[in-house]
């Protein structure tokens, strides 16, 4: 999976565009919470759709309190619905921000059993982030954060991801 992904990305970054800019379609990676595969549908105007495919609970987040016991890693499938708006003076640097929801299938140490257990999780996500499109190239870097707060099974659990990433602007 991982030389298919990096052999995409090496073809992707030989097109050669005039400048950089928003297309209908951008794929990526992202590295933080999740660190995994990103998609992103610009809808024209100032609207897009962000889809995020990846895994949580390598590096920061391992270890952290989770429902009956400790966070120990997820399988993460989500989508944000986002506003995109132009930041300021600087020419290529957007703003944007939105929400969305996330489907996790995540393993956890129960302490009342006292052994790793799986558990499939729903929540609400929100996001807000900075996206800046490199000049004569297709290439954009992003950085967001934003809260995600489960619905099931640990109704209430909140945690803050957060990434960097990079693009290629198809």
């Amino acid at each position: 999976m991982k030389k298919i992904l990096c052999i995409a990305f090496m073809l992707f970054g030989m097109i050669q565009l005039s400048q950089a800019q928003k297309k209908d379609w951008a794929l990526g990676l992202r590295v933080g919470e999740p660190t995994g595969l990103n998609i992103k549908k610009y809808l024209g105007g100032k609207n897009a759709l962000e889809f995020n495919i990846g895994s949580n609970g390598w590096g920061y987040s391992r270890g952290r309190r989770y429902w009956k016991g400790e966070f120990r890693r997820s399988l993460v499938i989500g989508a944000n619905y986002l506003w995109q708006l132009s930041a300021g003076n600087t020419q290529g640097l957007d703003l944007y921000f939105g929400f969305g929801g996330q489907l996790s299938s995540r393993r956890y140490w129960d302490r009342d059993i006292n052994r790793e257990e799986n558990a499939l999780g729903v929540g609400v996500t929100g996001v807000f982030g900075l996206e800046y499109f490199i000049s004569a190239s297709p290439v954009s870097i992003f950085l967001d954060f934003g809260p995600y707060i489960e619905l099931a099974p640990a109704a209430g659990w909140a945690w803050i991801d957060a990434a960097l990433g990079v693009r290629f602007n198809l």
